[in-house]
């Protein structure tokens, strides 16, 4: 195993112009699959076995703006909304510690600091009293200090407004036009897509599979696209496939919390990499 690791390094940094890549890719698939099969394969590698099809979004729902009408608020529950049994039937304490993890990385990347004592704290206890992980980032983005950083005069970078543009037509549905965007700093543009974003979700989590292929088309995309923004094996995986699974398994607001922290994540990062 440790050879074929190796293997892996040594193939992966050799320059494109010397070696046939994909012919050898291929052939180092084929290996490995033979080894430990298809599904161990994708792990190691991160991304879909050759010859397998990406997957395809699914259609983009309208979510209603009419604040007469109240269907929006009266959605159905799906099996999206009652899934996860397996963080649900952990411990009080070892929920704990994924609960902690998602506060010190929400502060992180909404705020750019890190998250303070009291504040894990308070919001931990949010959590265990039965919040929600949606709840606690609106309530984030909403107090005076995230309020004092959209005050900021800063100008979006032209990679975070193409961003902003090429994936709110793609995964929104919405048009935005860059004049638009530009009235925005960075911390106003990412609670805005975000907020936008997680809207979206509650509509598509009302066709399960719909929501899913989102998200896995959402998360491949980020990954494919974006290698360097990511430092978590998991979030650059550019297998669309393990990602669906993932969403399958989890509770609705393990979902959207990995929704919000990949947004903001990579709009920090496209902010100062112009």
């Amino acid at each position: 195993m440790r050879f074929l690791l190796a293997f892996i390094f040594i193939f992966s940094s050799v320059n494109t112009y010397a070696l046939d890549i994909g012919k050898y890719k291929e052939r180092l698939r084929s290996h490995m699959a033979n080894m430990f099969g298809d599904e161990t394969t994708n792990k190691i590698l991160g991304e879909a076995p050759v010859g397998v099809k990406e997957m395809e979004l699914p259609n983009i729902p309208k979510v209603k703006v009419d604040a007469k009408d109240e269907s929006y608020y009266d959605q159905k529950k799906t099996k999206v909304h009652v899934q996860g049994q397996k963080f649900n039937n952990l411990s009080n304490e070892e929920k704990r510690s994924f609960r902690i993890s998602f506060l010190q990385q929400l502060f992180e990347v909404t705020r750019n600091s890190e998250a303070k004592k009291e504040d894990v704290i308070k919001y931990l206890n949010v959590l265990e009293q039965g919040g929600s992980r949606e709840g606690v980032y609106r309530s984030v983005t909403l107090d005076q200090v995230y309020f004092a950083l959209e005050q900021y005069e800063e100008s979006p970078s032209d990679k975070l407004v193409s961003f902003v543009l090429d994936y709110s037509k793609r995964f929104m549905a919405i048009q935005y036009k860059p004049v638009s965007l530009n009235k925005f700093n960075l911390w106003s543009l990412k609670r805005i897509i975000t907020d936008k974003t997680l809207d979206i979700v509650d509509v598509l989590a009302q066709k399960p599979e719909d929501l899913y292929r989102w998200y896995a088309v959402f998360s491949r995309e980020l990954a494919k696209n974006y290698p360097q923004a990511w430092n978590s094996k998991l979030r650059s995986n550019n297998y669309d496939a393990y990602h669906y699974k993932w969403s399958q398994s989890v509770p609705f607001q393990h979902i959207k919390s990995e929704v919000i922290i990949k947004l903001h994540k990579l709009m920090n990062f496209l902010q100062k990499s112009n």
